[in-house]
């Protein structure tokens, strides 16, 4: 099926939809990015794609008007879980494809919902407490249930922190909903990523994530991604078939969807969320190189022709491995930022993106949507990966107006690619270890 000439729309203009912007034009597609950022140091995708209109991606009204005049083919939410409501309505309004509908998207989005389902199918989930005072045990850990990227989120340790915890998760709640889980220590989390193409499911790639210290060391947010996890037998042998009913239970005909869990000492999975939409720690760079898909293009091919059996598929590399950095800076005002480009560069880099700019004010609490870039390699060579993420640190420099290092929390190589197994430090907030192969 011919992509060529067909107008792609998609709503978020960050430099997370560059790759997406740049995706879709290798098929002919010509690609009109919109938000209501008039600055595009803001939007810096406006800079790449063929058309940018400044209006925001939830004004519904004026984006069905310039949809309709300038023959829009397709519409596709950006790297936000926000925008993906604003995309089914545009697209029912328009009477496009849209590979999710509002039921999908409640379990998807709320984590009470989502808990529901997974009982209803017999997946695992973390225990959780209907108010601050029926909270038996600590730690436990707080957030708004309708929020994503790590915002909202506290540790508490005892009832004073939880205290503070649900009035921090309640304000920045959209619904004002909070939910209060225990918390757990001395496991691993894990995530799980599933392509759907006309209802048959492919489970994509794995991971495991490494949490960094944030502020205090009471609020937790992700710093690295490491693919392949190494729990995949278990996984395979105790939830799978569960979680694969589940997502067939939701109806899910196409696109991606992952889940995040935990894995304790025991080996059993507990899971507390997951995501139907395009996701912050863009894969698709890791399962192109590893097969069998770019996950990007079954997202666009249904945009625009409402299924993906002309999806490009390449041949499994179950040897290829990744690992994925998000660089976060230290409170104060970033003066200088250097080096993405020649990590860019780099013969294993497969993902190197800058988020912030010069003149960002940081703070001190971090949330995903924080982090000032990201890069990724891919190879099949554990050791070449510790060396190209040594290599990137060295390359890479955030410096504040007085002169001194912004760079936040920097993970040590040795520490993070330990394939086998990790520790927990900082009681259980920063997790180490990778695992795939021995």
């Amino acid at each position: 099926m011919k992509l060529t000439g067909k107008k792609l729309l998609i709503l978020g203009a960050t430099a997370g939809e560059i790759s997406l912007v740049k995706c879709a034009q290798e098929y002919g597609i010509y690609v009109i990015v919109t938000d209501n950022h008039t600055d595009y140091t803001l939007a810096p995708a406006k800079n790449v794609a063929d058309e940018a209109w400044d209006v925001s991606w939830s004004d519904i009204d004026t984006l069905e008007k310039l949809s309709r005049k300038s023959g829009v083919d397709g519409v596709l939410a950006g790297y936000s879980e926000f925008r993906v409501e604003n995309m089914i309505k545009l697209c029912k309004r328009l009477n496009l494809p849209c590979y999710i509908n509002n039921e999908q998207l409640e379990i998807t989005r709320d984590k009470i919902k989502f808990k529901d389902c997974c009982r209803k199918y017999g997946v695992p989930v973390v225990k959780e407490y209907a108010s601050i005072d029926e909270v038996d045990e600590y730690p436990v850990i707080v957030k708004p249930t309708d929020r994503a990227g790590s915002i909202g989120i506290s540790i508490a340790y005892n009832f004073e922190e939880l205290e503070k915890a649900y009035q921090y998760a309640y304000d920045l709640s959209i619904e004002k909903r909070v939910i209060i889980e225990k918390y757990i220590q001395d496991a691993d989390k894990v995530d799980f990523y599933y392509l759907a193409e006309n209802g048959n499911l492919t489970l994509l790639t794995s991971c495991d994530t490494v949490n960094a210290q944030n502020n205090d060391g009471a609020r937790v947010v992700q710093t690295a991604w490491l693919y392949p996890e190494k729990y995949q037998s278990s996984y395979d042998a105790k939830v799978k078939d569960n979680i694969e009913a589940m997502i067939r239970g939701m109806k899910i005909e196409y696109g991606c969807i992952f889940f995040s869990g935990f894995i304790d000492k025991n080996q059993n999975f507990v899971f507390f969320e997951c995501g139907y939409r395009l996701e912050g720690a863009h894969q698709y760079y890791y399962t192109q190189k590893r097969g069998p898909v770019n996950f990007l293009d079954t997202f666009i091919f249904h945009a625009l022709c409402g299924n993906t059996s002309d999806v490009p598929h390449i041949s499994i590399n179950e040897n290829m491995k990744c690992v994925t950095v998000n660089v976060f800076a230290k409170e104060g005002t970033i003066a200088k930022i250097r080096g993405i480009e020649e990590i860019a560069k780099m013969p294993d880099c497969t993902l190197a993106l800058l988020h912030g700019r010069v003149g960002e004010q940081c703070k001190a609490d971090k949330s995903i949507l924080d982090k000032i870039c990201v890069f990724a390699f891919s190879s099949e060579s554990v050791e070449q990966l510790k060396r190209d993420v040594d290599e990137a640190y060295n390359k890479l420099q955030i410096i504040d107006d007085q002169g001194n290092d912004m760079i936040y929390d920097r993970l040590a190589t040795n520490e993070i690619l330990k394939w086998g197994g990790g520790t927990a430090s900082a009681g259980g907030v920063r997790k180490r270890g990778w695992g795939g192969v021995g």
